[in-house]
């Protein structure tokens, strides 16, 4: 979605359709207003970066369906989230919650606005995966958080990544092996970034889960490697927590979920080259690698050969770890 407008109704409206119902007030000559917006929707989280030309003020009621992240990427915005004032940076991220409204107060010189909305579903459905124990009311976000700091930094790039590859909706934002794990990975890096009542709980150590829990989910990977897992969805094929099965995958198995699908995918890949069925980079695509250089740098790993090789003698080299 990519929307520029001197109509401050449109304006209006089009930021709505992404985000939040709001009211939107023009600090200066309305004939100079204007607007430009590069969204994307992508069901359980919306990104985008939004400008105005000139000073405004932006107003909501209470947000009810959903959690915000704002980042000014030029400047300063001051914003109140909830009873919470913050001035977002480069460097702050300002959080609203659904129980809570908001109000933003920029542009005076311009300047961009990311704006990630999560579903409050989305993200209440996540942790309660990760604790395996209901939530119950809206999760008291801080209004803050430090994207200068070690899991700040780390989560904002995932952010990005997010939203560079959603950009093009004709490319990898359209297959689900790529975007689900990855919309995943984003709220759940969020829960493990801002601060919030529960985040003592989610460092604790998980329940310990059994090795029978753990072959639920091998299986359900080794039966449909072409599904779009997350570790949610295999959670609860093992029916543990999200938690519970990333220690018990490392304990019984010594890898992450998402290693183990790739791990999986890998020898599917192979087994397409050897037998010929497609060139590399089609092979690769088939089974979600969409970085052909990782995608090599893996196979090396995991089978001592280029997926060229493989492809070019009909070769079935012995795996290195996959077939746990």
């Amino acid at each position: 979605m990519r929307v520029s407008t001197s109509d401050p109704d449109r304006a209006r409206a089009e930021c709505a359709e992404i985000y939040f119902p709001h009211r939107l007030t023009m600090l200066h000559d309305p004939a100079e207003f204007s607007m430009s917006l590069s969204a994307v929707d992508l069901g359980p989280v919306a990104a985008g970066v939004l400008s105005y030309a000139g000073e405004v003020v932006i107003e909501t009621g209470e947000l009810a369906t959903g959690y915000e992240v704002n980042i000014a990427l030029d400047g300063v915005l001051r914003t109140r989230s909830g009873r919470a004032d913050v001035c977002s940076t480069a460097a702050t991220a300002a959080v609203y919650r659904p129980d809570g409204t908001a109000r933003l107060h920029g542009w005076a010189e311009g300047g961009r606005l990311f704006g990630l909305k999560i579903e409050r579903g989305a993200l209440e459905d996540q942790l309660t995966s990760l604790l395996d124990r209901p939530v119950r009311g809206a999760v008291a976000l801080a209004p803050t958080i430090d994207l200068e700091s070690d899991d700040g930094r780390r989560w904002w790039s995932l952010v990005r990544t997010l939203a560079d590859l959603a950009a093009d909706p004709r490319g990898l934002a359209a297959d689900p092996r790529v975007m689900r794990p990855l919309v995943e990975a984003v709220v759940a890096g969020l829960l493990h970034t801002v601060d919030h009542p529960y985040r003592d709980a989610l460092a604790a150590p998980a329940a310990a889960v059994g090795p029978r829990s753990v072959r639920r989910a091998v299986a359900a990977v080794v039966e449909r490697p072409e599904h779009p897992w997350t570790v949610s969805s295999l959670a609860e094929v093992a029916g543990v927590s999200a938690r519970g099965l990333r220690d018990g995958m490392a304990r019984h198995h010594g890898v992450s979920p998402m290693a183990l699908v790739r791990d999986v995918r890998l020898r599917r890949a192979r087994d397409d080259l050897a037998a010929g069925r497609g060139a590399v980079a089609e092979v690769a695509m088939r089974w979600g690698f969409t970085h052909l250089g990782r995608f090599a740098r893996s196979y090396r790993e995991a089978f001592g050969e280029p997926p060229s090789r493989t492809a070019g003698t009909g070769a079935r080299p012995t795996a290195r770890g996959l077939d746990r």
